[in-house]
Formats: C-alpha cells, structure tokens, sequence
C-alpha cells in the first residue's frame, strides 16, 4: 500500500510539473482609496472588485515581464489586442491577502493568479509571419544531440617559481706603518637581496562525451516549430535525399568537442539546402548527474542545452536564432525518468526561444 501511496504521489507531482510548462502562476496587488458612506467606513463591493481588476492588471504585468526580450518584441505589438480581452488568457485567481485600512481609507488586496501560458504563445504564433502565412510554411531541418560525461580529465596547476639573489661589497684597505715596517689589510662588508615570484597555471577539465537517444529532444523541438507555422524535415531523411553530414558523424563530433568541424558543418548545410530546406539548427543538451530534489524528495537532473538557427537559403548561412546555454531541471521516481523529463522540458523551451527570435525578425 505504501509504494501504490508513493509512486501515485510521484505521478501526481510530474502531472503537475507538466502542467506547470503551459500553466503560469504570478502574483499581484493593488490599492485603492475610498470614501466612507454614512453607515460604514469599508470599502463598497464594487471597489473591491475594482482593486481585484487593478490586481489582476498587475499580475499580467509582471508576468509579461519574464518573456525573453524576442517574445517581448512580438507582444508588444500586440499588447491592446491581449489587454482588450485579459480574462481569455486568465485561468483563475485566489485572494491570498487583503487589508482595508479606515485610518487612511484604502483598500489593498493580494491576489496570486494563473495564466494560460499556451494560450498567449499561441495567440502570437497565430500572429507571426510563419503562423499567418497561408499555405505551406518553409522547411526546417535540426540537428540536436544528446549528450552525457563519459570521461572528465583534470590537469594540475602548473606552477613556476623565480628567484634572484643580488649581492652587493664594500672593502676598505688600510696602510699602517710601524717602526719602519709597512703593514697592509683589509676589511670588508657585504649586503644581499632576493626576489622572489611565479606563476600558476590552471588548465581547463577536458571532457569526453557520450551520446544518447534523441527521439524526446526532436518530438518536443517539432512540435514548437510546427504550431508557430515551420515544416519540420527530419534530417535523417535530408541525407538519404540529397546527402550531406551522416547524424552519426554530427554525433560523434560532437563528443569531443562542443562544435562541429566546418567540413561537417558545410556538407550538413549543403545537403539540407538541396533539399529545399530553408533553416537548418544544430545544438548540444547535456545531461549532468542526477541529484534529490530537497522539495519532494525525487531524482533530479539537470539539462544545459545550447543552439543555433541558420537561413540556408542563399549561399552564406545568416545566423537567425541562437539558444543558450540555459538550464533546465526535471524531476522523477527514478533518474531515467527524471533525465527523460528534463530532455522534453529543454526541447520545448528550445523551441520556444527559437520560435521567439524567428517570429520577432518576421521570418517564415
């Protein structure tokens, strides 16, 4: 019974965490003064409900704030349009603190509320070059590889040492003279100084990748581009049409480092465009070590994931969205699934960020 309790909570807690992607909660407050009546100093009903609307028009605020500054281009231009109709993009709201205050007449109220995150992507999606467009949308191929520590090598300081010594005499010689004898001697006194110095040199851990499955990355990156207006090529079938870069070699390239050579880049490019491909990506999500999560007592990883977006329709590549490195953590019952989730949460919002930057540049 208790691991049924135990593995129910589990799902109950990534359920939530799913939800949370789309689901976005802020808080806001407000105040308002009023004016007592005869018979009662409190504020009237419609000046709570009034403050709660100031509330609410806080919270949007602050939440229209977090968008990256691509996301925030492309509301902007838009922001009558969302503020006009508030309430379609507004899941609910609590109260969670609320004071009136008679000695300065003022109403004050806390509210925490949730936004419909899906919803507001998707009004700007609709909006976009690439979501407006009726017809076809252009081809987007990527490449983004999974990747995890096989191998760290660390390297000691290094450290020279310097010193130099400098010494300085004096003598002085004397004559004496004594019953016609004539007697000579010296005397001297000597001083010595040493510096001394160095340096230390740290060489950077080098390390060795493996790669892993993919397949969460690419459903995740797919479905952003798809619904913001793009026509995904998988790359796989880029290369059995018109060559280019084998995955495996992208992989592989990969592993060492974190770019690929220009040859690979080159011949990754040259097949996409002759596949009519109009963007091309390629990026890196490595997965660190999993760790407990102190809040629910779940496995956690994190995943570092970085990126970049080229218009491969004339002959220079022209670099047009770049990601990261961002981080983002997923939790789960065990490491692999806590690995799995935190794949998926950093393919969509890697998707998202480039879908952000396309659609504030009107790229479709």
């Amino acid at each position: 019974m208790i691991r049924i309790l135990t593995i129910s909570l589990c799902l109950m807690i990534l359920a939530v965490s799913g939800v949370s992607a789309q689901e976005v909660k802020v808080k806001g407050k407000a105040t308002t003064k009023y004016e007592g009546g005869l018979f009662s100093s409190s504020p009237s009903a419609e000046m709570k409900a009034k403050t709660i609307e100031a509330a609410k028009a806080a919270a949007w605020k602050r939440y229209t704030a977090s968008f990256n500054a691509a996301k925030k281009r492309s509301y902007e231009a838009m922001e009558p349009q969302f503020l006009g109709s508030l309430d379609d993009y507004i899941v609910d709201y609590s109260i969670i603190d609320e004071m009136s205050d008679e000695s300065s007449s003022s109403y004050n109220v806390v509210i925490r509320m949730s936004v419909d995150g899906g919803a507001v992507d998707s009004m700007l999606n609709s909006n976009s070059a690439a979501g407006a467009q009726m017809g076809e949308g252009s081809y987007f191929a990527f490449v983004f590889v999974a990747r995890e520590a096989a191998a760290r090598t660390s390297f000691k300081a290094k450290e020279t040492n310097i010193s130099m010594a400098e010494a300085q005499a004096k003598s002085k010689e004397s004559i004496a003279s004594s019953g016609g004898t004539t007697v000579s001697g010296a005397s001297g006194k000597s001083m010595a100084k040493t510096v001394t110095g160095g340096s230390t040199v740290r060489k950077a851990d080098k390390v060795q990748y493996r790669a892993s499955s993919s397949s969460d990355i690419n459903a995740k990156i797919s479905e952003q581009l798809t619904v913001a207006g793009f026509e995904v090529v998988d790359y796989g079938d880029v290369v059995s049409e018109c060559g280019g870069a084998e995955p495996a070699v992208i992989a592989d390239e990969f592993s060492v480092a974190d770019s690929v050579t220009r040859q690979t880049r080159k011949l990754a490019i040259d097949g996409a465009r002759d596949c009519e491909v109009n963007f091309f990506a390629l990026g890196t999500m490595d997965v660190g070590v999993n760790d407990i999560d102190p809040v629910s007592g779940l496995q956690r990883v994190y995943v570092s994931v970085r990126g970049e977006v080229w218009n491969i329709a004339k002959r220079l590549p022209k670099k047009v969205a770049s990601v990261g490195p961002v981080q983002f953590s997923g939790l789960g019952p065990d490491a692999d699934v806590a690995r799995r989730n935190a794949l998926s949460l950093a393919g969509e919002q890697a998707g998202s960020i480039i879908v952000d930057q396309m659609n504030m540049k009107n790229l479709r």
